[in-house]
């Protein structure tokens, strides 16, 4: 067992390494080819990699690896560039959460013949966005900035909101709650409860690894940190919260904390960057790895039509409706319509809904092989479609920051 363990994760970095380089070479998302290397590598082809979603392993990479990676997107976080957009960006985590999972919902329950709560789980697993993907892109073609942070931020503000949102109706549709008040209150619920923890959390690691008095573990920032998201884990599971807030609002008051009156040394503010992440990058490459080898290919070829209506309901109605409804009450941004319109084509599917999937199946609720078809369709139709062409789109709408003359 040790050994196979050992070979399955070797061959998962080399196909991770060997994904990412092709990406470069070919110029698309490396998270296609992720999924592809990981679909080669699985039980429906070469079968070398068999890690179930329901195992071990798994469970332990979709829920304490995947917090690392919302504490990397909160650390990631400057509050005082995004304090401009703060309306928008308190819409679109909760109100526009809960909208775009509510369209995409009844759009599954009807186009799959599912009753409305299976329906509104699959689309509270698509509504987190996950454009952070866009980063090396937004480098490279030099979007405003304003509008790459807004697509960044929301990313990472929403992604617990959507996962908090999923995990409440997996609960009530697991405990048989019939109604929609059962999920709607479990939600605020967990909100509330991983709002306080995280916070508290973020407070006492800033305190722990600052260059303060207090600052006791400010040489091993990179294992306090890592000691934090996990017993916050694990306290917030036991408390009926959720340890992917938690960790996002920990990161989010580390990476801020300046604003409490604390801070780190250089050196110590750089190793806990780089940690944080080099650590999300193995997981992101673990995850759709394992995602791709864990393809219902079977459900995916039965139910492709309605898994590509709801992709398009997603994309095509979901999100602009949500893009409007959230942004255009934020007088104080003054969004252009060439903004609103690239906001509303920039909503990849990525990490936090594949490992959803993998959550969800380990909790056992029904219908968990459609639901990972319909999350591998759209994570891969939204990186072909939209983050590909990202750039181009950018320029344009005219939304490139002005060139330089040289002096």
């Amino acid at each position: 067992m040790t050994e196979d363990v050992i070979l399955t994760i070797g061959l998962l970095l080399v196909a991770g390494l060997a994904a990412r380089v092709l990406a470069d070479a070919i110029g698309l998302p490396d998270i296609v080819l992720l999924i592809a290397f990981g679909a080669l590598l699985g039980p429906s082809a070469l079968d070398v990699v068999d890690v179930p979603l329901d195992s071990l392993g798994a469970q332990l990479l979709f829920t304490l690896g995947v917090s690392s990676i919302l504490f990397f997107g909160g650390l990631s976080l400057s509050l005082s560039v995004l304090r401009k957009v703060v309306l928008t960006h308190g819409l679109l985590a909760i109100p526009g959460v809960i909208l775009t999972a509510l369209v995409t919902g009844a759009v599954a329950s009807l186009v799959f013949g599912l009753p409305f709560k299976e329906g509104l789980l699959i689309g509270a697993v698509l509504s987190p966005t996950d454009p952070a993907i866009l980063i090396p892109l937004f480098v490279a073609s030099k979007v405003r900035i304003r509008l790459a942070q807004t697509v960044i931020a929301e990313s990472a503000f929403n992604d617990p909101t959507g996962a908090v949102l999923a995990l409440a109706v997996a609960g009530a549709l697991l405990s048989g709650d019939g109604g929609v008040g059962g999920p709607a209150g479990e939600f605020l619920v967990e909100l509330g409860i991983s709002s306080v923890v995280g916070i508290l959390a973020g407070v006492l690691l800033s305190a722990t690894i600052s260059s303060t008095r207090t600052g006791i573990l400010r040489d091993s920032a990179p294992i306090a940190v890592l000691a934090v998201v996990a017993t916050s884990y694990v306290s917030l599971d036991f408390a009926g919260g959720s340890g992917y807030l938690g960790a996002f609002l920990a990161g989010l008051i580390v990476g801020n904390m300046e604003l409490l009156g604390l801070a780190m040394h250089s050196h110590h503010e750089d190793e806990l960057r780089m940690w944080s992440g080099n650590l999300s990058d193995v997981v992101t490459i673990f995850v759709f790895l394992v995602v791709g080898a864990s393809l219902p290919f079977d459900t995916l070829a039965d139910h492709w039509a309605p898994s590509l209506a709801v992709v398009a309901t997603l994309l095509l109605i979901a999100r602009p409706l949500t893009v409007f409804t959230c942004a255009l009450p934020d007088r104080m941004a003054r969004w252009s319509r060439a903004e609103l319109l690239f906001l509303c084509w920039t909503r990849e599917t990525g990490v936090v809904p594949a490992a959803l999937v993998g959550v969800l199946a380990g909790l056992g609720v029904p219908n968990v092989e459609l639901l990972a078809g319909v999350v591998a369709l759209a994570i891969v139709v939204t990186l072909l479609l939209q983050a590909t062409p990202a750039p181009w789109l950018a320029r344009r709408l005219g939304l490139l920051e002005p060139v330089s003359a040289p002096d």
